[in-house]
């Protein structure tokens, strides 16, 4: 039998690493990497600051999860820029509660160490950490985040995520910004998975969607023109998977709390409204599926720490939540009943028809927030 893939990466990647200062005892392929083979590395010897352990992510043309899905290998090169840039860029958040308080820092992981000819890197590791929504789903997490941890969550990423935008825009960052405005491939396959997508949920979903085809079809050709916007504060570079690892104790007291924001591969130069559109709609799902209130609560803070500079862009913010809801929402196996599918697609939809329309008297609820300083 054939070794697996993952076998002969290993043995390179320690034979790559072995007369380095990040040299590993034993390397442990982490679940969830469906772009990258990802492991965790064991150091042979600690780091000066005490780090014991490093993740490694390694590239090919395709995804770890699908040899089948040919993707270039180059998307490492702007997570390589990115994080060499944002050298650990952070901001930080102070929950107050009644009984203790503690400061939510959210950062993205270090960049140790980049080898081009190998599409390897070795990065800082948030041990014992899960990504935000399985964290939430958890059986020790799910009945137990308060309202108040909640919302100081949403607030400490929507506060980082207000200052990435930001960041991007100082005349010093103009070199990388450069950079990644090269990432051509991974802009059009964002756009192409969501937007591209949508016309094929149509016909899955056509008593459902059928009366909105015309109106999908104007929104595909919209996104299509606002990758190419550029000059207004609601275009610049964008994460692009705005993903976030929480490590398990965090519901515990302490003093510090430290979020990573991670897989930069898609980082490039976008409509900042979709990165907001994403997380938003991952968090709801949260309730949608799972009866788990602290998605909603999460958005509340998350639009307490984003300010959203006007009312197309909180209207381009829905779309791109109904597009996630569509065509990912609809599509996740295991998460809920064929009727909360349903439910999940025909709100999908009247989010893009409403906000195409600029309703902004339709919205309520969790999304209000989006409108509340405009």
């Amino acid at each position: 039998m054939d070794a697996k893939p993952e076998d002969s990466f290993k043995l390179n990647i320690t034979r790559e690493l072995e007369h380095t200062r990040y040299a590993c005892s034993s390397l442990t392929r982490l679940s969830g990497g469906t772009v990258n083979f990802v492991f965790r590395g064991l150091l042979s010897r600690p780091l000066e600051d005490g780090t014991k352990s490093v993740i490694i992510k390694h590239s090919e043309g395709y995804a770890a999860a699908n040899r089948n899905l040919e993707l270039t290998a180059e998307r490492c090169l702007f997570e390589e820029a990115s994080l060499k840039a944002l050298n650990g860029l952070t901001s930080t958040v102070a929950m107050k509660g009644q009984s203790e308080s503690r400061a939510i820092t959210v950062k993205p992981p270090r960049l140790f160490t980049f080898h081009s000819d190998t599409n390897t890197a070795v990065l800082e590791d948030l041990p014992d950490s899960l990504d935000l929504k399985t964290f939430c789903i958890s059986s020790a997490a799910s009945t137990t985040i308060s309202q108040e941890w909640a919302v100081s969550i949403g607030k400490a990423l929507g506060t980082w995520l207000w200052a990435f935008h930001r960041w991007t825009d100082e005349k010093d960052q103009a070199d990388v910004v450069a950079e990644l405005e090269k990432n051509h491939a991974m802009r059009n396959l964002k756009l192409s998975v969501n937007y591209g997508s949508l016309a094929a949920r149509v016909d899955q979903y056509p008593a459902l969607l059928g009366e909105a085809r015309e109106v999908f079809e104007q929104v595909r050709l919209a996104a299509a023109a606002e990758v190419e916007k550029k000059g207004e504060v609601e275009y610049g570079i964008i994460h692009g998977d705005f993903c976030v690892l929480v490590p398990q104790w965090a519901l515990d007291p302490s003093p510090q709390t430290s979020l990573f924001v991670v897989d930069w591969e898609l980082c490039h130069f976008g409509p900042r409204a979709w990165d907001l559109g994403q997380m938003l709609a991952e968090l709801y799902m949260l309730k949608h599926f799972r009866g788990i209130d602290a998605g909603p609560w999460m958005i509340e803070g998350f639009l307490e720490g984003y300010q959203v500079p006007n009312e197309a862009f909180a209207f381009w913010v829905l779309i791109h939540v109904g597009v996630h809801f569509i065509t990912f929402g609809s599509m996740i196996r295991g998460w809920g009943t064929p009727e909360q599918v349903a439910d999940l697609v025909h709100l999908g939809r009247d989010l893009i028809v409403k906000a195409w329309e600029k309703d902004r008297g339709w919205f309520s609820g969790v999304w209000k927030h989006l409108f509340k300083d405009l």
